[in-house]
């Protein structure tokens, strides 16, 4: 349960960040900073994708990526919850390009993201060394401003899934196609990070 509240509480923060600010700075200072706090307790993944590429990585059951999954996407709603509350509208992302290279876009930032974070925070050359927040931090800051021109550079199942379920509860329709394109294209770049991270042996400590 503590693992689960921590993805919560660390998913929250950043998605509310991203609805109220937008700013990849001060996205990537907030994840650096549930990482420094959340690290030791949960792996601070905040982000499906992530917990996706580490359970392929380390073996998880099916069961355990889903509960992780569950909490982060609960914390992205409730972030656009309160979001809604402090400014009175919340923005639901939509791509500002066609469909499929969106789709592309999401799938290559969320590689890098996730082969990242399993390359810093899930092997032994770097155990015990703090530099694994600095390296995703500084990561984000980089791929959103990338693919901000795109689709907002979002990278994060739990940003659009957030989004889109509170703005169903206020009575406003989902745009399936660009919802899929979110979260398809996070969770495919989540699975080829994991392949990548093996194939080229990251984790030997050569």
């Amino acid at each position: 349960m503590r693992k689960l509240l921590m993805e919560f509480l660390g998913t929250f923060f950043l998605v509310l960040t991203v609805a109220v600010t937008g700013n990849p700075l001060a996205i990537a200072a907030m994840l650096m900073a549930w990482i420094y706090i959340g690290a030791y307790v949960s792996g601070a993944h905040y982000n499906p994708a992530v917990s996706l590429a580490v359970g392929l990585r380390s073996n998880w059951a099916w069961e355990s990526i889903m509960r992780f999954w569950a909490a982060q996407v609960v914390g992205g709603f409730v972030a656009y919850a309160v979001t809604s509350f402090l400014v009175g509208q919340i923005m639901v992302p939509t791509p500002s390009i066609a469909t499929l290279p969106a789709f592309l876009v999401e799938v290559l930032l969320t590689f890098v993201f996730a082969l990242v974070v399993l390359t810093l925070a899930t092997t032994q050359k770097y155990a015990g060394n703090y530099v694994f927040g600095f390296g995703i931090g500084f990561t984000v800051l980089a791929l959103a401003i990338l693919g901000s021109p795109f689709t907002g550079g979002l990278f994060n199942p739990a940003i659009s899934i957030g989004a889109n379920l509170f703005a169903l509860l206020k009575g406003a329709s989902i745009n399936w196609t660009h919802l899929f394109m979110y979260v398809g294209g996070s969770l495919v770049g989540g699975v080829l990070a994991a392949y990548a991270f093996g194939y080229f042996g990251l984790d030997d400590k050569r």
